[in-house]
Order: C-alpha cells, then sequence, then structure tokens
C-alpha cells in the first residue's frame, strides 16, 4: 500500500512540475513576443515620421486628395495598412475601395475596442506614438500623431498585423518548437516516473531527470534570447517602395546633402524572381540602401554614403541567372540636384 501510495504521489509530482514549467515557458515565450512588437513599433514610429515629412513638403495649391493620394500610393496589404482621419470622419482606410465603404461613419467606428479608442485619445500633436490595439480580436501594433494642416487637425495611423511580423522572424518557430517538445517531455515523464517509482533508488533518478530538464530548458531560453537579439537588430531595411514616391525620396535626399549616391538598376527575369531578389536583400542589405520597384521586373537600388568600391562590389555579388544589372550611376555630389541626374540616366536605361 505504501509502495502504490509513493507511485502517485511522485507521478502527480512530476506531472504538475512539468505542466508548471511548460506554463512558465509559454509565459516568458509570451514577453518577449510583447517586447519584440514594441521594439517594432519604435521602428514603424519613423516610418510614420518620413510620411508626415512627405505631406509637410506638399504645396500651398495641395488639396486633401494630395493627402490621400501620398497614402495610396504607399504599400499596403490587408496586414498592414494607413488610417487618415480628419476631426471624426475618415479620409482613407486601407485602401480606396475601403475607404468607400467607412464613408459617412466616424473613426471611433473603426477603431471601437477599448485598447484602440484608448490609442486613438492618447495621441498628440506632431510627436509619433505606437501601442498594441485590438479589432475585432485581432492584434495590431499602431503608430500614430496628429498633424495639423491648412488650420485643421488630421490624425494619421499605420497599422501592422503582430502575425505579419512575428511569422516575419524566427520567434514563431521557436515558440511553436518549444510547445511541442515540452509537451513530449510531459508524457517522457509521467512514463519514466511510473517506471522509475518501482525501484528503490527512483528518488534519486528522478531527481536527476528533473535537474537535467531544466538544464534543457535553460538552454532553450538562452537560444531564444539570443535570437530576440538579433531580431533586435530590424529596420527600415525591410520597406520596398513604390516608383511614385521616389521623386519625393530624391527631394529628401537632396534638402539633407546626402552624397554620395550610387543608382543600380536591375532587372529579374520574372515577378517571381523579383520577389525572391527583394528577400535576398533584406539579409545582404542594410538601411542605408533604398529599394524602389520600378515595375514587375525593374528593380532601382540607391546607394547613399557608400563609397564606390563598396556599393559597386555589393552591386556584382547581387546579379545571378535570374537577375542581371541593367546600369549603375554613381553621383558624387549633388551640385546638378539628384532629381535631374537620375531622369538622364533612366532615360538612358530605357533607351537600352
Amino acid at each position: 500500500m505504501k509502495r502504490k501510495f509513493n507511485f502517485f504521489i511522485i507521478t502527480a509530482l512530476v506531472v504538475f512540475f512539468s505542466m508548471a514549467a511548460d506554463a512558465f515557458i509559454i509565459w516568458q515565450l509570451n514577453n518577449y513576443e510583447t517586447r519584440f512588437l514594441e521594439l517594432y513599433g519604435a521602428e514603424q514610429d519613423g516610418y510614420v515620421q518620413v510620411v508626415l515629412g512627405e505631406i509637410n513638403r506638399l504645396g500651398d495649391d495641395a488639396t486633401e486628395k494630395d493627402i490621400t493620394n501620398i497614402i495610396s500610393s504607399l504599400d499596403a496589404t490587408a496586414s498592414r495598412y494607413w488610417t487618415l482621419s480628419k476631426g471624426d470622419s475618415f479620409l482613407f482606410v486601407k485602401s480606396l475601395t475601403e475607404t468607400n465603404r467607412y464613408k459617412g461613419f466616424t473613426d471611433g467606428t473603426y477603431y471601437a475596442s477599448d485598447s484602440a479608442a484608448a490609442f486613438m485619445n492618447l495621441l498628440d500633436v506632431n510627436q509619433v506614438g505606437h501601442q498594441i490595439i485590438y479589432l475585432d480580436e485581432d492584434r495590431f501594433i499602431a503608430s500614430g500623431m496628429i498633424f495639423d494642416w491648412r488650420e485643421q487637425q488630421y490624425r494619421i495611423c499605420l497599422l501592422t498585423y503582430d502575425k505579419v511580423i512575428l511569422e516575419d522572424n524566427i520567434l514563431l518557430e521557436c515558440r511553436n518548437s518549444i510547445i511541442i517538445i515540452l509537451s513530449i517531455v510531459l508524457a517522457l515523464l509521467i512514463i519514466l516516473s511510473m517506471m522509475m517509482s518501482k525501484k528503490i533508488n527512483s528518488q534519486a533518478v528522478l531527481a536527476k531527470r528533473q535537474q537535467e530538464q531544466m538544464i534543457w530548458q535553460n538552454q532553450q531560453l538562452e537560444k531564444l534570447d539570443g535570437q530576440l537579439k538579433r531580431e533586435y537588430a530590424f529596420s527600415a531595411s525591410k520597406h520596398v517602395f513604390k516608383h511614385t514616391v521616389l521623386k519625393e525620396f530624391l527631394q529628401v535626399l537632396d534638402e539633407r546633402g546626402a552624397h554620395p549616391l550610387h543608382f543600380a538598376v536591375f532587372e529579374t527575369e520574372s515577378a517571381e524572381a523579383r520577389d525572391e531578389f527583394f528577400e535576398h536583400m533584406q539579409v545582404v542589405l542594410d538601411s542605408n540602401v533604398l529599394r524602389f520597384s520600378m515595375d514587375e521586373k525593374r528593380i532601382l537600388l540607391i546607394f547613399a554614403r557608400y563609397e564606390k568600391t563598396a556599393s559597386s562590389r555589393i552591386i556584382n555579388s547581387l546579379e545571378n541567372r535570374k537577375v542581371r544589372r541593367l546600369a549603375d550611376l554613381y553621383c558624387e555630389d549633388n551640385k546638378e540636384n539628384y532629381s535631374l541626374q537620375f531622369e538622364r540616366f533612366w532615360k538612358a536605361v530605357a533607351d537600352t
């Protein structure tokens, strides 16, 4: 009877300990996940600030339509999109089609959850902020601010679906792997404890197994911590801009006196090859290289403040059997503005 009592006590303790350890690891992973979204939000704030700079450079004859044109020209998907409102009325939501759906509705109708409403109420004038919000039970990292234009106040926000961010790195894969492994270990420990409890040295062996398991879990946490630190390096290097905003970017580079600039045009054999090339650039290029999608197959890279030898070496290394370099132009300075230099260069590329 005593032997049977010890058997169930040991089994129960092992099960409880494993489930507690499993819950603790998941809790820690969720904390890491939230922290990573906060870091992404800080980077996203900078992108909102850049777009606001483009809006502020609109001429005196500009209208609200010019603002919405800038917003609609930016890359957007169902998982990452912009909203723009004046007062309580929407001017732009996600796309032109989606905007028409929300005509006549207030922005409070869209940002209806408590977290979203709190975020909108806490927006400051000319100061970008970010917060994790929920819309229809989906979690987003939202960046936004209030800005004045023509003596009217507007609210601009950029929302990114959390799964897009997390699935773009190894965090989610690690979390699922650890949960699966811990579930397997839980089952093994139950079976192992039942077998070991029948032996005279069951307690000693079980303690050794638990110690080994704790070491393994700590090693997994250390690996995860290292992976999160590498993900901390996220920057604007993952953005690909449309060719419609190229002129504004060149004006900004002119105004800031950024030089030298090295333009490089590549052509891919297909749209799929172009997308693969964009993914490859996320690995090999830093945030000092601007990427523009000129059409379905042609890509423009702008290397800012690169020595010619360094940028040329990178340009040559990017060519492969699916991607070929069409031409490149190295601009030592902007004595003649970059827009004019690029227009001549692009015309020469088009004529080849």
